[in-house]
């Protein structure tokens, strides 16, 4: 998989360099001179640029790819306040399955703290047009099936 991976400020540094060492190309928020900007400022540059984001600010991140028709994905390191050696850990699996996929257009993929890795697709097929929620919170039931 070629696509870029972009790390967020809530993550190390040292991610960079494990993309880098995997033969992936990565820059952090640092790097690209955005740090402090709001996750919604960021969002049409990740877009535009087609970077895949890391970040370990997954709820955030996911409520706004929700709303997405098309996303290049999302990786979420899903313990916040880890050591940075853990990060890299993390990260270093989730790259392994991350190498394994076609690509990670319009999906989510999440790291546990035992190393886990999940994916599922973002937005849900099976969740409600409107609010893109499952069950429905918004009283439409405008559900999308397969």
């Amino acid at each position: 998989m070629s696509d870029p991976l972009f790390i967020d400020e809530c993550l190390s540094l040292a991610l960079v360099a494990k993309a880098h060492s995997r033969g992936h190309h990565a820059t952090h928020v640092a790097f690209m001179g955005r740090l402090g900007e709001q996750d919604w400022d960021l969002m049409p540059f990740l877009l535009k640029e087609n970077f895949v984001l890391v970040t370990n600010n997954g709820e955030e991140f996911k409520r706004r790819y929700a709303n997405l028709d098309l996303h290049p994905g999302l990786i979420i390191i899903v313990p916040g306040g880890i050591g940075k050696e853990l990060q890299v850990e993390l990260f270093d699996r989730a790259l392994e399955v991350f190498e394994s996929m076609d690509d990670l257009v319009n999906k989510v993929m999440s790291v546990d703290i035992d190393g886990n890795v999940t994916i599922a697709d973002l937005p849900d097929p099976n969740a409600c047009q409107i609010c893109k929620a499952i069950p429905c919170i918004c009283g439409n039931r405008r559900l999308k099936f397969p």
